[in-house]
């Protein structure tokens, strides 16, 4: 019981301390991560694998638990890769006395998971600070894993599958949540159900199945990639001295020769980036990064009117989303500014004609860089 309040008291402190962590509206990256968690395991099933079923042999046993989690993205934002590796069963005291002279080794020794999932999110993940999942996969369950027999000295008495009684499958559906600090931190709590799949496939006719439980949370942190290392610069030749030749005149400063870049378009309401948006703003930054003297006017679009403070936070928003783009991809933020234009809908009632179009865009305008500090 201790250690349950333990564990509800970390997550609630993590959540309240949330928003003070809060640095971009890009919540979260879709690259690998790794995390830690630590939780509550607990084993549903007979005291003694061998006896036949009944209430008298029946027991629900808790232990403290620590995982180790990796995942990476199988699509953008909503589904994920996860493996889980966790160990359980630290003290094996109070399962030793509950067995007595019975067998379960999974009562009286320590326990290791493997467990290879699918994570399913249940809204996109890039842009959302609170994030539910759910998640399923493939395990399997193993008691004294660095004994290759258990301590009877034999396997249980039937045909199929050697050694159910220290090695089980088994299939997890799990629920959770994960909150985000920032684009690469965040803290996560689920609970999940793992049924044993041994007992599905019968390969033991005298073993009396049992399913686990775990109710854990921890923290994941991204694995950052490292910028590529520029090249070091070629060296440059000292300048022949050729008698009677006086020296070139000095090079006409570079401008920007940048004229037009891509727009991006929203539907009503919504600030988040379509993947064709996406696609736009990759291209700009190409041209960007070819043309390093180019600076650039973002300017965010909004039906309404100047005193209409819903529209003007809506333009302002969706300017700032693109910006965050733009730096999130390594341009510096020095050649950016930031503006918000809201106006009259021109559409038809029930239409969306091109005034629709346009009062929901954000612009990018490019400009030479020596304009900021005139």
């Amino acid at each position: 019981m201790t250690f349950r309040r333990y564990l509800i008291g970390c997550i609630l402190a993590l959540a309240l301390a949330t928003p003070a962590f809060s640095q971009s509206n890009q919540f979260r990256d879709s690259r690998a991560h790794l995390g830690v968690g630590v939780g509550l395991f607990t084993f549903h099933g007979p005291i003694d694998l061998l006896q036949p079923r009944s209430r008298a042999n029946f027991v629900r046993e808790h232990d403290p638990a620590i995982a180790l989690l990796g995942s990476f993205p199988i699509t953008r934002d909503r589904f994920y890769f996860r493996g889980m590796l966790l160990f359980t069963n630290f003290s094996t005291k109070d399962g030793r006395e509950l067995v007595g002279t019975g067998v379960n080794e999974f009562l009286t020794k320590h326990i290791f998971m493997f467990e290879p999932e699918v994570v399913m999110t249940l809204r996109p993940g890039s842009k959302s600070r609170v994030l539910p999942y759910v998640f399923t996969g493939f395990g399997a369950t193993t008691a004294d894993i660095f004994s290759s027999r258990s301590k009877g000295g034999v396997d249980l008495p039937d045909t199929g599958v050697p050694g159910p009684e220290r090695s089980v499958y088994h299939l997890p559906l799990g629920i959770g949540v994960d909150i985000a600090f920032n684009g690469c931190w965040s803290m996560f709590a689920e609970a999940s159900y793992r049924w044993d799949l041994n007992y599905v496939w019968k390969n033991e006719r005298e073993y009396d199945p049992h399913n686990t439980s775990l109710i854990m949370g921890g923290l994941r942190g991204c694995m950052r990639r490292k910028p590529p290392v520029a090249p070091p610069p070629a060296p440059i030749p000292p300048p022949l001295t050729v008698p009677g030749y006086d020296p070139p005149l000095p090079r006409t400063p570079r401008v920007c020769t940048l004229i037009e870049l891509n727009s991006v378009y929203f539907a009503s309401n919504v600030i988040d980036l379509s993947e064709m948006s996406r696609e736009a703003l990759d291209e700009n930054i190409e041209a960007l990064r070819l043309n390093p003297t180019c600076c650039v006017s973002i300017i965010g679009y909004a039906p309404g009117t100047d005193s209409d403070i819903a529209a003007l936070r809506l333009a302002r928003q969706r300017a700032e989303i693109v910006l965050n783009y733009y730096i999130g991809n390594g341009i510096n933020a020095d050649r950016f500014t930031l503006e918000t234009e809201v106006g009259p809908s021109v559409c038809p009632k029930g239409k969306d004609g091109k005034g629709c179009v346009e009062e929901h865009q954000v612009a990018t305008a490019p400009f030479d860089c020596t304009l900021l500090y005139r």
